[in-house]
Parts: C-alpha cells; structure tokens; sequence
C-alpha cells in the first residue's frame, strides 16, 4: 500500500502541467504520485509520423507571451526542440525534457485497474497491476486518444481510424474515401493526396462560420492554408453534404451509404475521421454528465459528484466553452491546485507568474464575449 496526498492519472500535457504546478507550490515528492498506462506523452508517441501541431510554437516567454504549446510560464518547445510545428515524437521529448526540470516522479507503463471512493473515509483508493495506492486528492488527466469513436455511424468499426495510423506511407495506393472534414479529415486527405492517392472527404467541416474564431469550432489557419493547398490539385474531392449514415464491406471492397440514400464505394477500408469518446476509464462512475455527454464539474474542475476528484484537459466543457486544446486547458491548471494547494498549506505565491503569463483563466466569460474585428 502507497500512501500519499495526491495522484494524477496520465504524463500527457494536462497531467504534467498540473504535477509542474504542485512542484512550484513546493508539493513533496511522497506527497504526489503520477500514473501513466505507457510512456511520457504516450498519445503524441502514436501519433502518424508526419501529424504536427496545428497551433505554432515560438520561444515568446521574454515579453510575457507563453508558447501556445507549453504546459508551463518558463518552459516552451520551440526553444527546447527547436521547431514551430512540432511532431509528436518532438512534443513527447518536450514533456519528458519538462519531467525532469521539475524533478516530476512518473510512474510508467502502470495500468490503472480501479479507483474507489472511500466513502466511509477520506480519499481514493487505486489499484494497478502491480500495486494499490491510496490518496486525498485524484486528478484524471487520462486524455481521449484511447477511445475512438466507432459509434459516429453504422461500421464504423469496420473503418481504420486515424489514430490507428502510424505512417500514412504504408497504406497502399488507390482511391480513398475520408469520413469527417475538420482538423484530422483534412490532414488525413493531405497526406494521402501528396502520395498520390485519390482522395473524397465526406461529410466535411469547413471554415464557413464567419461569425467565430474559435478553433474547436472552425479549421484552425494552419490546416485550412493546407486545405487551400489541395484545392488546386485535381484528386481531392470535398463533398460536404453526404452526411453517412452507414459503412458495409463486401466481396470487392466498401460501401458508404449517406443518410438521402447516395451510395459510394471503395476498395480501401473508409478513414474514419470522427474523432474520440468521451470515456473517463475507471472514474466514469464517480461523475455526473451533461446533456452533451461531457462530465459535470464544478468551477474548480472538480466532479459534481465526488469531492476531491478533478478533471484536467481537453474533456474540460463549461457551457458553452469547450477547453479542447493545450493552450485553452492550461489555464485551468490552477483550478484544482489552487484547492489542493490551500488545503495542504503550499506556497500559493507561484499562482501570480501563471496570472502574468495568461496561464489562469478563471473568467471564462471572455472566452465567449471576446471576438475578432478584422
């Protein structure tokens, strides 16, 4: 039995960025433990070799402007990988290059089996493979890339999904059909359209709502510069009103059937492109859920459910703010540790850098009032 005050559950960004925080606030290393199922950014490490951010970095720390991708105020991955679009192999080394500059103690390739809620007592108890630990505090900082969405439509499963894909170079040439537009569709098309291939984007997801900016609703410049790209190559198709209502697989290759009935075939299994579930794991049950499907939290982050449960990344949503990527979510680091830090006494001080350098966002009323005039 490892006894301890708090444990965060993943060594991805919203994982690390909350142990960093705990560290500056003078948290002891008995006192924090981190779980990963596999290796520091595990997601990024299975990511397609040629995917890479769609958010720039740049090293803007000296003037009080934080790298869109860095997870702390004094750390960014351009300066320490020396790249604006880094790939996943490179935001993997960024996160372990971070770990160990916060002295940050993970342990890898630990499953995480089953967390109770003592409910007679105060706290969790976890159990992994290999041993049982308990604490006061749990952060699920899990992420979405191991729950893929297969339910978007009819066989979907019988569809290779884009997190499935490790080089998009060993998949054979011929034509292909993309289900889903947005940021992965569209990178999905990209790749197969510069090997050569025939590429039909179903059910796209453009850049046609002039009256947001914001990048969980609409492309984000980067892949819409790439999409213009491709407009001018003549084997990529978007066809944005077949909206699929089912995939089928037969003697000679695959049918996807839209929902007024249109019918197209290929030989190659479908690209899904329909992103992640939500799926908390071993916690599901300790929280509540939205009408959206999105887990109930308090303004700490914290389940509505159970006390001393937080929620860090990109399954963050407060209606109608959806927290979805590194550079939103990060401003809510401060949430549950400003509650564990109080509560264990810490140093609260470090609080103010994070506010200087935009890293707190405790008014999300901007996110929503904020906007753009040219």
């Amino acid at each position: 039995m490892i006894k301890t005050e708090v444990v965060i559950v993943g060594a991805g960004p919203a994982g690390l960025g909350c142990a960093a925080l705990l560290k500056q606030m003078g948290i002891e290393d008995t006192e924090l433990v981190v779980l990963e199922k596999g290796e520091i950014g595990q997601t990024f490490l299975q990511w397609p070799e040629s995917m890479r951010f769609i958010t720039p970095s740049f090293p803007s720390n000296g003037y009080h402007q934080t790298d869109l991708n860095a997870i702390t105020p004094d750390t960014s991955p351009a300066f320490s990988i020396g790249k604006e679009h880094l790939d996943g192999k490179e935001y993997a080394q960024y996160l372990s290059i971070v770990t160990q500059h916060y002295n940050i103690k993970v342990k890898t390739n630990t499953c995480l089996k089953r967390v109770v809620n003592l409910a007679d007592e105060d706290g969790f108890e976890l159990e992994t493979e290999s041993m049982t630990l308990r604490c006061n505090y749990l952060i699920w900082a899990g992420g979405e890339f191991h729950s893929p969405n297969l339910s978007a439509f009819r066989g979907a499963e019988l569809c290779k999904h884009n997190s499935e894909i490790s080089q998009w170079n060993k998949l054979g040439n011929g034509e292909y059909l993309v289900i889903g537009g947005y940021e992965s569709g569209v990178d999905a098309a990209y790749n197969l359209a510069n090997m050569g291939n025939q590429v039909t984007i179903l059910d796209f997801i453009g850049n046609d709502d002039t009256n947001t900016y914001d990048p969980s609703l609409v492309l984000s410049p980067y892949t819409a510069e790439r999409l213009a790209n491709l407009s001018t190559r003549g084997n990529v198709e978007l066809d944005d009103k077949f909206r699929v209502e089912s995939v089928e697989k037969g003697d000679k290759g695959y049918t996807v059937t839209s929902s007024c009935g249109k019918v197209i075939s290929s030989k190659f299994p479908p690209i899904n492109c329909t992103g992640f579930d939500i799926n908390l794991g071993p916690v599901s049950k300790l929280f509540d859920y939205q009408a959206n499907g999105y887990p109930s939290i308090n303004k700490f982050d914290e389940s509505s459910k159970v006390s001393n449960l937080f929620l860090a990344g990109s399954r963050l949503y407060h209606d109608p703010t959806l927290l979805c990527f590194i550079y939103k979510f990060r401003g809510r680091f401060f949430a549950p540790c400003s509650v564990i830090g109080e509560e264990l006494a810490l140093d609260m001080s470090i609080l103010r850098h994070y506010k200087k350098s935009g890293m707190i966002l405790n008014d999300l009323d901007c996110c929503v009032e904020q906007e753009c005039f040219c």
